[in-house]
């Protein structure tokens, strides 16, 4: 591993840990039987926006990528051999593919909470 991966690595996991927590605890508070607002979910769009802009380089940095899924098996780039060279690039294009749409789904949905909430507010 290069200094570049490590220092890159040493900033991404502090934040990637951040935003899972911060997710962990929207995602409670929507399933509990609080009410979603309309602001919680333009605050689930912005953590979405980050999880985007944090995974984004780290999906699309070929050579941290390929350090990550080489780590996984232990250096033996044997084993790792689709996952290499245009396997690699299309396998991180896919990550990026569903990463769009999960956030999209997951923002669709959080609104659509939202307007149902409200309504059953105004039912009340």
């Amino acid at each position: 591993m290069t200094t570049a991966d490590e220092n890159a690595l040493s900033l991404y996991i502090p934040i990637i840990l951040l935003l899972a927590v911060i997710e962990i605890v929207l995602g409670a508070y929507e399933s509990s039987d609080g009410i979603w607002s309309k602001k919680l979910a333009a605050g689930k769009l912005l953590l979405n926006m980050a999880w985007t802009s944090t995974l984004f380089p780290l999906l699309l940095d070929i050579h941290l990528f390929t350090f990550m899924i080489e780590s996984l098996y232990e250096g033996r780039k044997d084993v790792a051999f689709p996952l290499s060279g245009d396997g690699l690039m299309w396998f991180s294009y896919f990550l990026v593919f569903l990463l769009f749409l999960v956030n999209t789904i997951d923002v669709y949905q959080s609104f659509r909470t939202a307007e149902n909430s409200f309504h059953d507010k105004e039912v009340s």
